[in-house]
């Protein structure tokens, strides 16, 4: 299980700052490939994962304890739930990305840790010792200290709003995810076969309205080269492991333990930038790296030795008990 765990955190660290560092390529301004139609690539992206999920269970690829399962049931409320929080929030953030600078992008995600601790604690009644705050205060005063110097002031006050949304939507989608993968007793690989074709059927619907709202023009407009096509190709498969990869994590962990240990790749993410795109990693810069991932080891170690820190039993179904419970009331019964 600590494999598996290790193995999924890894895996999205590394689709993550893969799909950031393409579609900054992929969206950005010329002498980059200028693809504006954010909603239209958010809709390829999930019709890819759609796809994948369903060859997936016919190849062999899904878990055979899912197969031999009842078809995952999940409510259309729930359904339609999610994909209204999802979508807002992979439209504000891949909209964020194409306004603003990585830099700004990665700070304003920062924002997403207090706003999902906030909503745990008032939701889920769930305690922070003091060590966990401790090691989130540490892990955020690295971050910042990474990218304070490179924000870019020019950025647009249409680009900021956009990123205080994204802020707001991916907390709540981080919350959903774990919510209702306990809530209706359904893996990982079952909830997203389940979101993902709703997601991506929605925002292809959407996506003449507001493409053209954004960009002036339609997804027909652009001029596609074997470079962009290549790059959209890259872009297409590197979400079906972000997707993959964030269902597993947030279904073994809290969405505050997500974002936490996730910080890594704010600092995988500005590595890449300076390398790809030029830049000098300053001293303080090193010291916010080493203070961020200090951070993250210390929330990891304080999250496990603090007994409250998962809400997953406040969030059983109801109806349902535990193997414990059962135990509990037989043992009652005999005595």
């Amino acid at each position: 299980m600590a494999a598996g765990d290790a193995g999924a955190f890894v895996l999205n660290i590394i689709s993550s700052v893969f799909i950031i560092s393409v579609n900054k390529r992929l969206m950005g301004s010329p002498p980059n490939f200028n693809f504006r139609y954010v909603v239209t690539l958010n809709a390829l992206h999930y019709i890819t994962t759609s796809i994948w999920t369903r060859v997936a269970k016919v190849i062999g690829l899904a878990k055979q304890e899912e197969s031999s399962k009842a078809p995952a049931h999940v409510p259309l409320s729930s359904v339609v739930l999610f994909t209204t929080v999802s979508n807002a929030s992979i439209i504000s953030l891949n909209t964020s990305l194409m306004l603003n600078s990585i830099t700004l992008y990665q700070i304003a995600k920062l924002g997403i840790i207090p706003c999902t601790c906030c909503v745990e604690y008032l939701l889920y009644g769930r305690v922070f010792t003091s060590k966990m705050v401790l090691a989130i205060v540490v892990t955020l005063m690295g971050v910042g200290l990474v990218s304070i110097n490179e924000l870019n002031y020019s950025d647009s006050t249409l680009g900021v709003f956009v990123a205080l949304c994204s802020v707001v939507s991916s907390s709540g989608q981080q919350l959903l995810v774990r919510h209702l993968q306990l809530k209706h007793n359904v893996s990982a690989g079952q909830l997203l076969g389940v979101v993902a074709p709703a997601q991506g059927a929605s925002l292809l619907l959407l996506s003449p309205v507001l493409d053209k709202l954004s960009t002036g023009g339609y997804v027909t407009d652009y001029e596609w080269t074997q470079g962009a096509m290549v790059c959209m190709a890259l872009s297409c498969s590197a979400a079906v492991l972000v997707n993959v990869s964030q269902f597993l994590v947030l279904g073994r962990f809290t969405a505050v333990t997500y974002q936490v240990l996730g910080h890594a790749k704010t600092v995988c993410v500005l590595v890449v930038g300076y390398v790809f795109f030029g830049g000098v990693i300053t001293g303080q810069q090193l010291l916010g790296m080493v203070m961020a991932i200090a951070g993250m080891m210390a929330y990891s170690r304080a999250s496990q030795s603090a007994p409250a820190a998962k809400p997953a039993a406040q969030e059983k179904p109801a109806g349902e008990s535990s193997l414990e419970d059962l135990l509990q009331k037989n043992k009652a019964n005999n005595v």
